[in-house]
C-alpha cells in the first residue's frame, strides 16, 4: 500500500508538471502568431480613431509585458478566470458552458459504446479465431481503422439525411424546442445525437476490437490455459476467469491512448453534422481568431489526455502487480 501511495504521488506530480508545460506552450502559441487579434476586432475603416485600437489593447491586457501576461495567464487559469472572448466580449466560460455540456454528452455516450461493443467484438473474434466470424470482425476493424472519421460522417449524412431522410442534421435540438427535461425533449436530443454518435463510435471502435482480439489470442496460447480446460471448465468459464483478466491490460492502455483520438474525432464530427458543441465553437473561433477561446479549448484537451493517461497508469498498477511501480 505504501508503494502504491508513492507511485500515486509521483505520477500525479509528473502529470502536474506536464500540465504546466502544456499551459506554457498554449500561452506562447497564441503570442507568436503572425495575426494580430486587435486588428481583427478593430474596424478597418480609415476614419476609425486610434483610440479605439488603444482601448482594445488595454481591455484585453495586450499592452503588458509578455512575462506579465504569462503570470496573469497562469493565475487566471488556476483561479477560473479564463479570459474574455475577443469576439463576444464575454467570459470564455459563459461562451462555452453550453457547448461543453453537449460535447461531453456526445463523448460520454460514444466512449461507453466504444468500450462495450469493442470488448464484445474482440472477445467474439478471439473465440472464433480463423473462422468466418473472426475474419468478418477483423475486416470490419481494419476497414474503419483506416477510414478518416470525417469522411465516414459525410457518407452517413448523405445516406441517412439526403437519400433516406431518417435523421436531422444541424444543432443538437430541433428549432423551437425548449431544452427542458421531458421525454419528448430527450427523444429529440437523442434523435439529433444518433448519427454523430454512431459515426464517432464506429470510427473509434476498431482499435479496441483489434487489441482485445490479439491480446486474448496471445493469452489463450499460454501454458496455464491448458490446465484450466483439463479441470473441466467450459470455454466460457476459461474466457471469463482466466483469459479476459490477463488480456485487459493492453485494452486499458489503448483506451487511454484513444482519448485524444476520440476527442479530436468528436471535433470533426461536430463540424460535419453542425452539432454545436465544443468542436463547432472551436472552428468558429479559428475563423474569428478568437484566441482566448482557442487557448481554453486546447488547454482542456491537453489536460484531458494527461489525466486519461494518469488514470490508465494507476489502473494498470492495481490490475497487475507485475507492472513496475518505481
Amino acid at each position: 500500500m505504501a508503494s502504491f501511495r508513492r507511485v500515486l504521488a509521483k505520477r500525479i506530480f509528473n502529470a502536474f508538471i506536464t500540465i504546466l508545460l502544456i499551459m506554457l506552450v498554449n500561452f506562447m502559441l497564441f503570442r507568436v502568431m503572425p495575426a494580430d487579434p486587435v486588428d481583427m476586432m478593430t474596424p478597418r475603416d480609415p476614419s476609425t480613431p486610434p483610440e479605439v485600437r488603444d482601448r482594445n489593447i488595454e481591455v484585453w491586457g495586450l499592452n503588458e509585458p509578455l512575462y506579465v501576461q504569462l503570470i496573469l495567464y497562469f493565475v487566471g487559469t488556476f483561479t477560473g478566470e479564463w479570459g474574455i472572448s475577443f469576439w463576444y466580449e464575454d467570459d470564455v466560460t459563459n461562451v462555452l458552458k453550453d457547448a461543453i455540456g453537449w460535447t461531453l454528452l456526445l463523448l460520454g455516450i460514444s466512449s461507453a459504446l466504444t468500450f462495450i461493443i469493442g470488448i464484445i467484438l474482440g472477445k467474439y473474434a478471439a473465440r472464433k479465431r480463423g473462422k468466418p466470424g473472426d475474419v468478418a470482425v477483423t475486416s470490419f476493424g481494419l476497414f474503419f481503422y483506416g477510414m478518416p472519421i470525417f469522411w465516414f460522417g459525410i457518407i452517413l449524412m448523405v445516406i441517412f439525411v439526403s437519400w433516406i431522410p431518417l435523421f436531422p442534421t444541424g444543432n443538437y435540438i430541433s428549432p423551437g424546442v425548449s431544452p427542458e427535461w421531458s421525454l419528448t425533449v430527450i427523444g429529440d436530443i437523442l434523435w439529433h445525437l444518433a448519427l454523430p454518435c454512431a459515426t464517432l463510435t464506429i470510427g473509434s471502435i476498431a482499435g479496441i476490437v483489434l487489441i482485445q482480439r490479439n491480446s486474448l489470442i496471445d493469452v489463450l496460447t499460454e501454458e496455464y490455459i491448458v490446465p484450466a480446460y483439463a479441470k473441466g471448465l467450459t470455454e466460457k468459464e476459461v474466457m471469463k476467469h482466466h483469459a479476459t483478466p490477463n488480456a485487459r491490460l493492453p485494452v486499458v492502455t489503448t483506451l487511454a491512448m484513444d482519448t485524444a483520438f476520440i476527442l479530436g474525432g468528436a471535433f470533426q464530427i461536430e463540424v460535419v453534422f453542425s452539432y454545436k458543441g465544443l468542436g463547432w465553437v472551436t472552428i468558429d473561433a479559428i475563423n474569428k481568431q478568437d484566441y482566448p477561446i482557442l487557448q481554453f479549448v486546447f488547454l482542456i484537451g491537453g489536460v484531458a489526455v494527461v489525466i486519461a493517461n494518469l488514470v490508465a497508469d494507476l489502473v494498470l498498477v492495481k490490475l497487475d502487480p507485475r507492472v513496475s511501480i518505481t
